[in-house]
């Protein structure tokens, strides 16, 4: 996997709307230049910063996605089919949208984008989790969680609109109508950076504090109690830091589809296991690496020569990760669950 991913990121930084040579790359990480002003600009502002970012968000959605799958004990369970996404959206836009009506001179504030993400993910969560309680089969929970995910869509996309009668916003929030099908277009290193820390250090609590846990959990609540392990507290670590990581990537990526389902799934398979201290690096360095290759299909020039338009993450997500998951909801049809 680490192999795919080097090839995956070095593929990155090569191909876009302007194509440059190994030689190009080479230099430039080993002269700290290409030789070329141009090629140099568009490695340092265009092509790294979404080549990080993307593999920033592919480890911590893919996370993510375990520790959903955990809380539930549902393989169908992750932050986009949960509605956790649809709902940090919702929270980023209401920030944007309030700020510029009252002018209060804030949207700029990546803080102020987390924040707003960290609330609307955790009201959407905590809405799907008390549905959980009263729904025992695992379609309805599933049909649950996309209809509360497409209410928050649905206000998202009606503030949107509205925001034609609120003058200079109008720009800003249609802008968002691309970003709300996901993409790592435009990060900046700030963004980037707190991405980093924040990911990057919720991903390794949750492998050294929950892996085992996880494991526990796979064998029934019951078994997991009999190991003294207070499940009361363990679901809701999961859920806490579930919404973090999702929120964390949604609030600048917008929503990422698919690679919660997929990543866990496949790497299991790899694995040949279920044990997380296995299964959770490999997920992160799978989800980098898909998250990676779709943003590569997504530029002007790679798949459509004659466009200039970025393409959002959600078309070539939704193309590898929905035959997935169409599989293993009939798989778990068939098991009667």
């Amino acid at each position: 996997m680490s192999i795919m991913l080097t090839i995956s990121v070095f593929s990155s930084i090569l191909y876009g709307s302007v194509k440059l040579n190994a030689n190009d790359i080479i230099n430039y990480f080993i002269n700290g230049s290409s030789g070329n002003n141009v090629k140099d600009t568009i490695i340092s502002k265009l092509r790294m910063p979404r080549t990080i970012g993307a593999i920033i968000g592919g480890i911590g959605i893919s996370i993510a996605g375990i520790l959903m799958q955990g809380y539930f004990r549902n393989p169908l369970a992750d932050p986009y089919f949960m509605g956790v996404a649809s709902g940090a959206s919702l929270g980023v836009v209401l920030y944007i949208f309030t700020s510029l009506l009252f002018t209060l001179g804030i949207p700029h504030s990546v803080y102020g984008f987390i924040i707003s993400a960290y609330i609307g993910s955790f009201i959407t969560t905590l809405v799907v989790v008390n549905i959980a309680k009263s729904v025992k089969q695992t379609s309805t929970l599933l049909i649950c969680g996309l209809m509360v995910g497409m209410i928050a869509s649905g206000i998202t996309t009606a503030v949107i609109y509205v925001g034609d009668y609120v003058g200079e916003s109008n720009n800003v929030l249609k802008s968002y109508l691309l970003w709300s099908m996901g993409s790592v277009n435009n990060l900046t290193w700030e963004q980037i950076n707190i991405m980093a820390i924040i990911v990057l250090l919720v991903s390794i609590l949750s492998y050294i504090m929950l892996s085992k846990k996880l494991d526990a959990n796979l064998l029934g609540e019951h078994y997991a109690i009999s190991l003294g392990i207070d499940i009361k507290n363990f679901k809701k670590y999961l859920l806490i830091l579930s919404c973090i990581l999702t929120a964390t990537i949604v609030a600048f990526t917008g929503p990422i589809a698919f690679i919660g389902i997929v990543c866990p799934i496949i790497s299991r398979m790899l694995c040949n296991t279920s044990k997380h201290i296995y299964v959770i690096p490999i997920t992160a360095l799978l989800g980098a690496t898909l998250l990676v290759v779709a943003d590569i299909a997504t530029r002007p020039g790679v798949l459509f020569h004659n466009t200039s338009t970025n393409l959002p993450l959600l078309c070539p997500l939704s193309i590898i990760g929905a035959p997935i998951a169409i599989a293993i909801y009939l798989k778990i049809r068939k098991m009667g669950i």
